[in-house]
């Protein structure tokens, strides 16, 4: 048998469950039943796979045809999707995510979705924090580009042989 550390659940309304670590046949992650037309955050934490140092850039949610899903949110190494379940049963959801290394790290959800109906059709609420979607590779290129390359006297980003720094005003 071989060790291999996992990610961990983050529960809706950001509530962490243990962090789970094991064996190649680990338990399987899963976040609290639901119900169908039902919805939520729904948050996986990758700090246990990460390397050291390694941070989340890129990260994708896959309910498949079971939930519809309303956006999706960083928050330094937990990744987090507003989903509404629009099929019921048993669902598998995939989550993975591109770490700075350019390594992919993946992980596999379940859930169990009833067939009754929620009471209240969900609706989304707002995504948390402000519309990234604009940053990328290329624009934080042309950011980093853009920058000083020795720290400015009266403190801000310079950019220090390609790896953004920041000095504090002196």
């Amino acid at each position: 048998m071989s060790w291999r550390p996992s990610a961990r659940i983050v529960r809706p309304g950001g509530c962490a469950t243990a962090q789970l670590r094991g064996m190649a046949l680990q338990p399987p992650l899963a976040w609290p039943d639901n119900n169908i037309n039902g919805g939520a955050d729904y948050s996986v934490d990758f700090s246990a796979i990460l390397g050291p140092g390694e941070s989340v850039q890129a990260l994708a949610f896959d309910a498949g045809s079971a939930g519809s899903q309303s956006w999706t949110y960083l928050s330094g190494t937990t990744v987090t999707a507003w989903i509404k379940w629009v099929q019921s049963g048993a669902i598998p959801v995939t989550v993975c995510v591109l770490g700075s290394s350019g390594a992919t790290y993946q992980a596999t959800v379940s859930i169990i979705v009833s067939s009754t109906p929620s009471l209240v059709d969900a609706s989304p609420p707002s995504a948390p924090g402000i519309d990234i979607s604009a940053v990328n590779s290329a624009t934080m290129s042309a950011w980093l580009d853009s920058l000083p390359t020795s720290p400015p006297s009266g403190g801000g980003w310079w950019n220090n042989a390609n790896i953004p720094t920041y000095e504090a005003p002196s």
